[in-house]
């Protein structure tokens, strides 16, 4: 069934310039790699793990699908734009983020734009609908940039940010209450930090980094 989605959704998102909307997420090179079928293309979810079928087709193969990650729904144009809260970096907030496969949610994703075609989207997966078969469950926290159109050399439209990199194929990706609360961004000035989990919602705070600093 993964699989089947995963090519349908090829079709679904169309091309636009001469690019797929909705690529594979994984890494063409290294799933061209010589070796055993399932270890090889394991080796090449380096991008968005088992997080998304358009990344590995299944999480495991007596069971259906992960669910979509918020970054190919909106290259699907299946988020509406108002569930979208785009914050500024430098911009201090709070948001109560939504399960995403929980539709009648006011917030089902958060864009942090870092310039013209690049920026972060936060998500919350949670065991609900097509989510139910995920390595875990929490907010999840990915770059994307739009200039790059395929994952080749090394290079991914999209990719996840790692709670827990010490955990293979990003099974510890999600950020939660408690020692995997905060993600920070040097570069761009900015943290992210989970503050409260009600009824499978989080509050999340984002606020600014002084120059040079962290808050």
């Amino acid at each position: 069934m993964g699989t089947l989605f995963h090519d349908i959704t090829h079709i679904l998102g169309g091309v636009k310039e001469g690019k797929r909307m909705v690529p594979c997420l994984y890494d063409h090179d290294l799933q061209a790699a010589p070796g055993p079928m399932r270890e090889t293309f394991i080796g090449s979810i380096i991008n968005l793990g088992f997080w998304d079928p358009m990344s590995c087709h299944f999480y495991k193969r007596e069971i259906p699908p992960p669910g979509i990650s918020s970054w190919t729904r909106i290259r699907l144009n299946w988020i509406d734009e108002a569930k979208i809260k785009v914050v500024t970096p430098g911009t201090e907030t709070d948001v109560i983020l939504g399960p995403l496969e929980k539709g009648s949610a006011k917030i089902l994703a958060v864009k942090i734009p870092v310039s013209e075609t690049s920026y972060y989207l936060v998500e919350n997966r949670q065991p609900i609908g097509f989510d139910k078969h995920l390595p875990g469950s929490g907010i999840l926290i990915m770059y994307a940039d739009d200039t790059i159109s395929e994952c080749r050399h090394g290079n991914t439209p999209v990719k996840l940010m790692n709670a827990d990199p010490s955990v293979p194929n990003f099974e510890g990706a999600t950020f939660d209450i408690g020692a995997k609360d905060t993600f920070q961004d040097n570069k761009n000035r900015f943290k992210i930090q989970i503050k409260e989990k009600k009824a499978g919602s989080y509050k999340i705070h984002i606020s600014g980094l002084p120059e040079g600093g962290s808050l």
